[in-house]
């Protein structure tokens, strides 16, 4: 491919590329199932994969052709000729196998067994040892349980498994490279000789060879129940899950003089309950289902390499709080008089500029600063957990009626609670001289006029980062209630539909997104990235049909 230099005209340059990528994946398994003596139903299954890809590349490129007619490579000035490859292989193997054994309908056993290799290992810790169990007692199978005429069904579960996750490790990490050469811009070499520059050669970065898999242990007690002629069903579950030897980086002495690699030195604990309840049934030629489901997780990280490093805002990870907390101030309120201005510039860490209208953060450790951290290593500063960027309590409604050629579906979703602060363009109004704030700060920012409004004033000066920084101010409680997807239809009688020559037709509307209740202010829809960087809000209608020949 040809390309010119905007800049310069005259200058040209061609690049050849070519690239090849090969991905192979090979599974085989044997089964067995039978039944002894009508009441030990027996399936065994073990199998191996082999999985693997090869992705090749090469390129090459000469500029300041004389001739622009013919694009040949070989034409090209062989001064500023260049080539280069890429390329990458990476391999997963496994072995696998599952015993299943039921006895008389109402005992039940799984259990599963595998290994797997990786290539993105050292040699000596690819493998990888992986098991689960799970048991369930349909208690509605015992003699002794037939009195509970009301439960059609009830079984009891419990379950534990590991699973392995290579996720953010490199194809060759265990590899020590060497790079030749400074990183730009001091690339230049050292002289050694008359006449000459040798290059420099540095270590690419410290690796670890006894890295491994990192395991996910889950474990899950459940029970499912269906009433009442099977009208009413039940399912709740709960499980804890701990990510276990996850991959993380150490802190080690500062005296190292280079970057550690991430050690499997980690350990996240999460923890919640999945539940629905559903009921259907028929009145006077209703037909009707419902169901509610609701959700919840907790998270906590267990072990962080001993690390408490925190910043102002999101904070992906911190030892002993949940993944994606936001961290901030406690706002104070306003400044709005002099003698507040007076008293609480004497803290240290205001800023110089600050005046009357700005706002306040409280001094919680009363050190007498406004600051991140305190002055004894491992004790916070003046900052709060204000809450998780990841959903709590999460929830949805189903409603599907039927009436005569007439049906009607419903589904309804919903977030408990969420923390959303704003970030980039939109933490703060006039984040940019050219951009229009959102509509909710007009006429509730601080000015002479408005001297009770809620916000700080407004401002282009270095003041607006300090006023709109993460608080309790900034923070929002992103929860909501939304008509994700509402459909209404209606199909057209049998003997119109058997003259037209069809068997079946029906007609809909269909609408998505159509309604939510939220208080997140500025129209922000509270399902949306923090930035703000995301595609236009839509609610979407549709009028369709369903024809069957």
């Amino acid at each position: 491919m040809a390309y010119y230099s905007i800049a310069n005209p005259d200058q040209n340059w061609v690049t050849r590329s070519d690239s090849e990528g090969t991905h192979r994946n090979y599974i085989g398994y044997i089964q067995y199932s039978k039944l002894f003596a009508d009441k030990h139903q027996v399936e065994i299954m073990a199998g191996a994969s082999h999985e693997d890809s090869d992705v090749d590349g090469f390129n090459a490129g000469r500029s300041d052709f004389l001739n622009q007619d013919v694009w040949g490579l070989g034409l090209g000035s062989s001064a500023t000729m260049s080539n280069n490859e890429s390329g990458g292989h990476w391999t997963l193997r496994s072995g696998f196998s599952r015993l299943s054994y039921m006895f008389k309908n109402k005992y039940m056993l799984d259990a599963n067994l595998r290994w797997d290799a990786s290539s993105r290992f050292a040699p000596g810790h690819r493998w990888g040892f992986f098991p689960g169990v799970a048991v369930a007692w349909r208690l509605t199978e015992e003699p002794f349980a037939r009195h509970l005429l009301a439960f059609d069904n009830l079984k009891l579960r419990a379950s534990y498994g590991e699973t392995g996750n290579q996720e953010g490790i490199n194809l060759y990490d265990y590899l020590q490279l060497i790079t030749i050469g400074r990183p730009w811009p001091l690339d230049r070499g050292y002289p050694f000789g008359q006449g000459g520059q040798d290059q420099p050669a540095f270590l690419s970065g410290m690796v670890s060879k006894i890295r491994t898999w990192e395991t996910i242990a889950t474990s899950n007690v459940g029970v499912d129940a269906t009433m009442f002629s099977s009208k009413l069903d039940v399912t709740l579950d709960y499980f804890i899950k701990r990510n276990k030897d996850m991959l993380i980086p150490v802190a080690y002495p500062s005296l190292l003089g280079a970057v550690p690699p991430y050690s499997n030195a980690g350990e996240l604990k999460t923890w919640g309950f999945e539940t629905s309840l559903g009921w259907k049934g028929q009145v006077a030629g209703l037909q009707y289902s419902a169901r509610v489901s609701l959700s919840d997780a907790k998270n906590k990280v267990v072990n962080y390499g001993g690390q408490d490093t925190y910043v102002l805002g999101l904070n992906y990870v911190r030892q002993g709080y949940p993944v994606n907390t936001y961290f901030g101030y406690v706002f104070d309120g306003l400044i709005r008089t002099q003698a507040e201005l007076d008293a609480y510039k004497q803290l240290q860490g205001v800023p110089s500029d600050i005046g009357i209208g700005d706002a306040k953060y409280k001094d919680l450790n009363h050190d007498g600063k406004i600051s991140l951290y305190g002055d004894t290593p491992g004790q916070d500063g003046d900052v709060v957990n204000l809450g998780s960027a990841t959903p709590r309590f999460i929830y949805g409604m189903n409603l599907n009626l039927t009436w005569k050629s007439f049906d009607l579906g419903v589904f309804m979703q919903g977030v408990g609670n969420r923390t959303l602060i704003r970030t980039d363009d939109y933490s703060m109004p006039w984040s940019d001289w050219w951009r229009q704030p959102p509509l909710f700060y007009y006429g509730n920012t601080w000015n002479e006029d408005r001297p009770n409004a809620p916000y700080p004033r407004l401002s282009h000066g270095s003041i607006r980062y300090w006023n709109y920084q993460p608080s309790t101010l900034t923070a929002i409680n992103a929860a909501y209630l939304r008509l994700k997807n509402l459909q209404i239809g209606y199909s057209l009688p049998e003997a119109l539909t058997r003259r037209a020559g069809l068997s079946r037709a029906r007609i809909y509307f269909s609408g998505f997104d159509l309604w939510e209740t939220d208080q997140v202010p500025g129209g922000w829809d509270p399902e949306a990235s923090a930035n703000g960087f995301n595609y236009p809000f839509q609610r979407l209608y549709s009028v369709g049909a369903d024809i069957t020949f």
